[in-house]
């Protein structure tokens, strides 16, 4: 009796860990896709266009400009080093905060003053496959567009790894500070069912 109690148990044990685990198995999972972030009333590159007037020999890392350019001062170096790729003389340096996080900052290389835009810490793109959105950038980075001939500075991902604060963030950059202009919040249209 002890014999098929013990073996009634196990099929019993066997069925339900079978059936939660099919249904453990089936993701939903949606991510935002190049056309999730297409926004005709977006700014434009053209419409912030700059000379590109790099110096020839970027100047001294300001470190009181900004209170990052303390602790970030080998990377943003570095990316000085490098020249100007954005707003005429300016560098664009981006730098990792995890798996699918980056953080950045602007360098002014005629005067090496360090800008950050406010509220900014980190831009994340865990759900995001937008490669192909605004592709002729001046960009090297996944979550960043921008040209070297204008002022517009695009960030694409989840501020701050947010995701109920994500989409497409429009910067123009003036008078030393990078000025929210426009948002494209992300419709997330693109999605898909995955097996684990």
């Amino acid at each position: 009796m002890q014999r098929y109690l013990i073996a009634f148990l196990s099929i019993t044990t066997l069925l339900v860990w079978t059936r939660a685990e099919d249904k453990a198995q089936v993701v939903h999972d949606c991510f935002v896709g190049a056309n999730d972030l297409l926004d005709k009333s977006a700014p434009t590159f053209e419409q912030f266009a700059v000379k590109a007037n790099p110096p020839s020999t970027p100047a001294k890392l300001d470190l009181e400009s900004n209170p990052i350019a303390r602790t970030y001062r080998t990377v943003l170096r570095n990316g000085m080093r490098q020249g100007a790729n954005f707003a005429g003389h300016y560098r664009v340096v981006v730098w990792g905060c995890g798996a699918s996080c980056a953080q950045f900052a602007v360098v002014n290389l005629a005067n090496g003053r360090v800008i950050t835009a406010n509220g900014i810490e980190g831009i994340s793109g865990v759900h995001f496959s937008a490669n192909g959105f605004l592709p002729h950038t001046d960009s090297e980075y996944w979550g960043f567009r921008f040209m070297k001939d204008s002022r517009l500075l695009v960030l694409v991902g989840a501020v701050n790894e947010d995701e109920s604060n994500e989409g497409a963030f429009y910067y123009v950059l003036g008078n030393e500070q990078l000025r929210l202009l426009h948002k494209t919040p992300a419709s997330r249209s693109t999605c898909k069912d995955e097996k684990e």
